[in-house]
């Protein structure tokens, strides 16, 4: 199929270039089946089919050296839930709320992303987008790339000063996260916690915070660039008492733990906080009574 000189007519008949779900036996895209949202890029002389697959949760990639195939699967660019790069593939393992994924990559000043989105508000309606860089590898290979705070940072977070919590590139309950569906994600997640905002979702100032903190879940921030830190503190709302535990991997030993009463209103609860300095990743975990919201953290 192609365009004539005033690209819009088609030239020829349409052509079914990836294969259907029920006949991939075989040919490498078992498992990672196209489902929807597909674009090219050409690279190299090498054409890049990225789609979102039967998954859902994924973006995947396959290349040819013609635009109608045939298409080689290639891999897995990224996971909203950074499933598989995590060692996981179910969606409680996820490391943050899963749902259908959708977008494509793009070459910014010589660097490659992948743009994508996540959820907010417990379905896959609202839906956020988001960035990180990838690499292409001179064979043409690109690897699966991990979930950050940073996105088109061009690296680490700064490690001092206050940032919203919404920046959280994982997000879990103490069960785990799980898969965002249409609708009741307000009954079957109502214990879990989840990115949401004041007022109703939008697109301009989102005045977005992690709603529905309990005890055991945790928000996750990836990476930050530690220097001299001596004191965390961070911002919420909270209908209980308990502890915030702060560590550089989930389920860690703490460097420290943050006392939090209830308080009707936002307020800031501080304590001393030990880092080792470099590329950090830093979790807040939640241990107590009630919910919280939390609004931000402070690095001092």
């Amino acid at each position: 199929m192609q365009l004539a000189s005033d690209m819009k007519t088609v030239i020829g008949d349409t052509k079914l270039i990836m294969n259907k779900v029920d006949e991939a036996f075989g040919t490498g895209f078992e498992g990672h089946e196209f489902f929807e949202a597909s674009s090219i890029r050409k690279i190299n002389e090498v054409y890049y089919f990225i789609y979102s697959s039967i998954n859902g949760h994924e973006l995947c990639y396959a290349t040819s050296k013609n635009p109608t195939g045939p298409f080689k699967f290639g891999g897995t660019i990224i996971s909203n839930g950074d499933l598989y790069i995590n060692g996981y593939s179910s969606d409680h393992a996820a490391d943050n709320y899963i749902g259908n994924n959708h977008g494509s990559i793009v070459a910014i000043n010589d660097q490659w992303y992948v743009f994508y989105h996540r959820h907010t508000n417990r379905h896959h309606y609202s839906r956020q987008a988001m960035a990180e860089q990838i690499e292409i590898n001179k064979d043409g290979f690109i690897p699966q790339v991990e979930l950050t705070s940073h996105g088109l940072n061009n690296g680490p977070l700064r490690g001092k000063g206050e940032y919203g919590a919404y920046i959280a590139c994982h997000l879990r309950s103490a069960d785990g996260a799980g898969r965002y569906g249409t609708y009741f994600g307000n009954i079957t997640f109502r214990k879990h916690p989840y990115f949401t905002q004041t007022g109703k979702d939008r697109m301009g100032r989102p005045d977005q915070y992690i709603a529905n903190m309990r005890d055991g879940a945790s928000a996750g921030y990836k990476y930050f660039m530690i220097d001299d830190i001596e004191e965390v503190g961070v911002c919420v709302k909270a209908s209980g008492s308990g502890i915030m535990l702060v560590a550089e991997k989930l389920n860690s030993k703490p460097n420290a733990k943050i006392k939090i009463s209830p308080t009707k209103e936002y307020k800031y609860f501080y304590t001393k906080l030990q880092l080792d300095k470099g590329k950090q990743a830093l979790y807040f975990t939640y241990r107590g009574t009630g919910k919280l919201d939390f609004k931000s953290f402070i690095l001092n």
